[in-house]
C-alpha cells in the first residue's frame, strides 16, 4: 500500500491544527495588544494625577518632623526632617515641557511654590538653632499659608484632570466596545474552523471504524468468517484494516491451538498430583522411618551388662536394672505421635540416665536441668534428647579414661524453648560441624542415617523456615554443645 501526502490522515489533521493555532495566535496578538494600549491609555491619565497626590501626602507628612524639632529641638526630629527635606526635592521633577494647558501650568506653579516651601523649612530651622523665637515662629506661619495655597493649588489640578478624563470617557469606552467586537468575531470564526475540521475528520474515519465495530463484534461472538474489511481512503486506516483482517484470520487458528494446548496441559497437572502424592506418601514413610531407628549396638550392650549384674550381683539389683531397661523399651514404643509434650522426652531422657549410670558408674557424670512448668505446656518432637545424648556416649567419650560429663538443659528464653546437650568429649572440627548441619537427603544418602544426624534431619524438616534451629558449638579436645532452639508460638511443618 502506497503512501501519499494527500491520504495522510495524520499530515490532513497537522495541517488543520496548525492552520488553527496560526488564526488563534494572530488573534490573541491583536487582543493583547489592544488590551495594552488601552491599559496605556487609562494609566497616563491617572498617573500624574496619582504623582502630584503623593506629593501632597510628603508635604503633610513632612511638617510633623519640622515642628517637632521647632518645639524640642530635637536632634531625632532635626534628623528626619533633613532626610524627607533631601527626598521631597529629589522627587520633584527638575523640568517640564512648556506648554499652553492651564492645568500643566498650575502645576508647575505648584512645584515652584514647594519648592520655596521648602526653603521657608530650611530658614526656620536656621533661626531656631540661632535662638531666633520671633524668626522662626513667623517663617512657620508663612510656611503653614503657603502649604494651604498648595493644596488648594493641587485639589483645582485633580479638578481639573477628572473634568478632562470624564470628556475622554466616552472614547474610551467606544475603542473598549470595538475592541470586543473584534474579539467576539475571531472567537465566532476560530470555532467555526475547528468544527469543520472536525466534522470532515470524523466523517473520513467514521464509515471504517464502524465497520470495525462491527467485526469486532462478530469475533467476540465466535464468529470467525465474517467477510474482510474493504480498505478506505486513508492509509492509517488501511494499515488498521489490514492487520484486524489478519488478526481475524490468525486468531481463528491460534484457538484451535490453545484448546489443544489446553487439554496437554490438564493432562500435565493431573500427573503432576499423581507425582505429588506419590512424593507425599514417599516423605511419610521416610519420617516414620527415621523415628523408628534405634542403635543396635546399643540393645546389646544393655542386655550384655544386665547378664554381667545378673551373675556377678543378687537379683534385686538386676531386677531394677532390668525394670528400668522395660521401661526404657516400653517408652520408645507405646507412643506413635510425631510431636509430644517436653514431659514425655524428660521421662525417656531419666530412664535412659538410669541405665547410663549402671554401665559407667565411675567415669561418667549425668545432670538433667528444667523446670517443672515446662513440660506439659509445650510440645516437640518425638525423640530429639535421648539420641543426643547417646551419640555423646559413642563419639564424645571414645578412647577416653578421665571423667567425662553430660549435661541436659531445658529453658525458656522469651518465645524459644532452648534445649542443650552438653560434653567434655573430645569435639568436633569445622569440617565436621559443617558437613553434620548440611546433611545429603535421605534419598541420596549411601547408608542408614543414624543418632545426630537423624536429629538434624527431623528438625530441618519440622522447621524449614528456621535455619537456626539446631546448631552445633564444638572444638577439638574442649567439648560439644549441641543447641536446639524452637519457636513454641509457630507450630511445626506437617506437610508431606
Amino acid at each position: 500500500m502506497k503512501k501519499t501526502i494527500g491520504n495522510s490522515f495524520r499530515m490532513q489533521m497537522l495541517l488543520s491544527v496548525f492552520g488553527a493555532f496560526i488564526i488563534l495566535v494572530l488573534s490573541t496578538t491583536y487582543i493583547l495588544y489592544s488590551t495594552i494600549k488601552l491599559q496605556e491609555l487609562s494609566d497616563n491619565s491617572f498617573q500624574r494625577e496619582r504623582f502630584i497626590k503623593s506629593i501632597q501626602e510628603a508635604l503633610i507628612a513632612y511638617q510633623e518632623p519640622l515642628l517637632e524639632y521647632l518645639s524640642t529641638r530635637s536632634s531625632n526630629a532635626l534628623a528626619r526632617h533633613l532626610i524627607e527635606s533631601q527626598q521631597l526635592r529629589s522627587s520633584l521633577p527638575a523640568s517640564m515641557a512648556v506648554s499652553r494647558d492651564p492645568t500643566e501650568l498650575r502645576e508647575k506653579e505648584v512645584y515652584s511654590l514647594i519648592e520655596a516651601f521648602l526653603d521657608l523649612a530650611d530658614a526656620a530651622v536656621d533661626e531656631k538653632r540661632g535662638r531666633n523665637i520671633s524668626g522662626y515662629t513667623t517663617l512657620y506661619d508663612e510656611m503653614t499659608t503657603l502649604l494651604r495655597y498648595i493644596n488648594a493649588q493641587i485639589e483645582i489640578i485633580g479638578t481639573d484632570r477628572f473634568r478632562n478624563q470624564l470628556d475622554r470617557y466616552g472614547a474610551f469606552i467606544g475603542i473598549s466596545r470595538n475592541i470586543q467586537s473584534w474579539n467576539l468575531v475571531f472567537i465566532v470564526a476560530i470555532s467555526l474552523f475547528a468544527i469543520l475540521l472536525l466534522l470532515r475528520s470524523v466523517e473520513k474515519t467514521t464509515l471504517p471504524m464502524t465497520r470495525l465495530s462491527s467485526m469486532a463484534t462478530g469475533i467476540s461472538e465466535g464468529n470467525f468468517g465474517m467477510e474482510d474489511i474493504k480498505m478506505s481512503s486513508i492509509y492509517e486506516i488501511d494499515h488498521v484494516v489490514e492487520a484486524f483482517n489478519r488478526m481475524k484470520s490468525e486468531i481463528g487458528s491460534q484457538i484451535e491451538e490453545i484448546r489443544r494446548q489446553e487439554n496437554i496441559k490438564q493432562e500435565y497437572m493431573q500427573e503432576k498430583m499423581r507425582n505429588l502424592k506419590m512424593e507425599a506418601l514417599v516423605r511419610r514413610m521416610e519420617i516414620y522411618t527415621l523415628q523408628a531407628q534405634m542403635n543396635p549396638h546399643f540393645l546389646f550392650n544393655t542386655l550384655n551388662t544386665g547378664m554381667q549384674l545378673a551373675i556377678v550381683e543378687g537379683a534385686d539389683r538386676t531386677g531394677e536394672y532390668m525394670e528400668y531397661l522395660s521401661l526404657l523399651f516400653r517408652h520408645n514404643v507405646r507412643n506413635a505421635d510425631i510431636i509430644v509434650p517436653l514431659r514425655h522426652e524428660i521421662e525417656g531422657l531419666k530412664y535412659y540416665f538410669y541405665i547410663l549410670k549402671v554401665r559407667f558408674p565411675r567415669n561418667l557424670d549425668l545432670s538433667l536441668d528444667y523446670a517443672d512448668a515446662l513440660l506439659d505446656d509445650i510440645r516437640v518432637p518425638v525423640s530429639i534428647l535421648q539420641p543426643l545424648v547417646e551419640n555423646c556416649v559413642v563419639h564424645a567419650f571414645k578412647n577416653r579414661e578421665e571423667r567425662s560429663s553430660i549435661l541436659v538443659r531445658a529453658e525458656k528464653k522469651g518465645s524459644l524453648l532452648v534445649l542443650t546437650v552438653a560434653d567434655n568429649g573430645s569435639g568436633m572440627d569445622k569440617g565436621t560441624i559443617e558437613s553434620l548441619l548440611h546433611p545429603l537427603p535421605i534419598d541420596a544418602s549411601s547408608s542408614r542415617v543414624m543418632g545426630l544426624e537423624n536429629i538434624i534431619q527431623r528438625l530441618y524438616f519440622f522447621y524449614p523456615d528456621d535455619p537456626g534451629v539446631i546448631r552445633i558449638e564444638s572444638s577439638l579436645g574442649r567439648g560439644s554443645s549441641i543447641v536446639i532452639s524452637i519457636d513454641t508460638e509457630r507450630e511445626p511443618c506437617m506437610e508431606f
